[in-house]
């Protein structure tokens, strides 16, 4: 199994719009190979950062989801509410 933890940095005002988009990706991802779950956090000194957790089986499974058209097409509507760009980590069990 595999996690990976997305970070997003709103821009100010964006939290609520941002929250919509970010329901659409993960109800995207819901039928992607290997997809395990899915949970969303934000910071709890800064609202403004989010991050989304997601599991997948494989590190294959993330990489095709990662670059499906799907995921593409969500980020675009997403991209204008960031202050910067998304950072990925990949994360296996020690």
């Amino acid at each position: 199994m595999l996690a990976v933890l997305i970070k997003r940095v709103l821009a100010p005002g964006m939290e609520s719009t941002y929250e919509e988009f970010s329901r659409k990706i993960i109800q995207a991802a819901v039928p992607a190979k290997g997809f395990i779950s899915s949970k969303s956090f934000k910071d709890i000194e800064n609202p403004g950062i989010r991050y989304t957790l997601i599991q997948m089986e494989t590190l294959a499974d993330w990489q095709a989801w990662q670059s499906s058209s799907e995921r593409k097409t969500a980020l675009r509507q997403i991209e204008p509410l960031l202050r910067e760009p998304e950072t990925v980590s990949i994360l296996t069990t020690a």
